[in-house]
């Protein structure tokens, strides 16, 4: 083989190389349903979310699988801004967090969609999964404490709240050594406007140890994370601020 030729395989192995490097995967795409499983009508109790859930499955999607189920252990609830108009999440005492893979593909969006006399629909909301983060001291461990942190922007706020979680405030989390991780999602909005309020548009789920833990660290050490200008701006101006806390529930 000639010197040109030892050359240009060279290249074409450097080039490979490179590209292995560089480009990175694309995440398969997930959603998450959260899903209201303390109904409203008295008498009834528990929720079938297998059942209710299983015909939204395509031929590549083994189902929907249980993520959480979360107690609500908030002793009230904080808001910032005016929150009229949007769904809160502390009005659920218990809930469960399904996750699937493609929801237009496996046709689950309809779960969204506003159905009349149906309460069980009226409280599935779902989101699309937009950002993870994780220490590396965190992998393969799992808490047993959620922090759901429901936000809806100010107008024309989305990259703002996006700039302050990426480049400040989950970095400032990951210094707390009882926080695990964050998993960040945004509304999946019904093609037709329900008759109900939709919860707020960006849901970021904090995962902690346990609810006693994170207790523990907040009368000793105070906030989780200090109030900063960064994140003056991303929630000064922002429509609804939601702060619940949610104990995992071990079967």
């Amino acid at each position: 083989m000639g010197p040109l030729k030892l050359r240009m395989r060279q290249s074409i192995k450097d080039l490979k190389q490179y590209l292995a490097n560089v480009i990175i995967p694309q995440s398969p795409p997930e959603t998450i349903a959260w899903i209201s499983t303390d109904p409203r009508s008295q008498g009834k109790c528990g929720f079938d979310w297998k059942g209710y859930a299983v015909g939204f499955a395509d031929s590549s999607d083994h189902g929907p699988n249980p993520l959480w189920q979360l107690r609500n252990t908030s002793p009230s609830t904080r808001f910032a801004g005016s929150h009229a108009g949007y769904r809160s999440f502390n009005v659920d005492k218990k809930v469960t967090v399904l996750v699937f893979g493609d929801v237009h593909a496996s046709g689950l969006i309809a779960l969204a969609e506003s159905t009349i006399g149906s309460d069980a629909r009226s409280a599935v909301s779902l989101y699309q999964l937009t950002h993870k983060f994780e220490p590396k001291r965190s992998q393969g461990l799992h808490g047993l404490c959620i922090v759901a942190v429901a936000i809806e922007p100010a107008e024309n706020g989305n990259d703002e709240l996006d700039h302050w979680y990426r480049n400040e405030h989950l970095d400032l989390l990951a210094k707390v050594p009882i926080y695990l991780r964050t998993s960040r999602y945004t509304l999946l909005r019904p093609s037709e406007n329900p008759a109900r309020d939709l919860p707020p548009s960006h849901l970021a789920l904090h995962e902690y140890t346990s609810s006693k833990d994170l207790l523990n660290y907040a009368l000793q050490h105070g906030p989780l994370a200090p109030e900063t200008e960064q994140s003056k701006r991303a929630l000064g101006g922002a429509k609804h601020v939601e702060r619940t806390v949610w104990e995992v529930i071990v079967p």
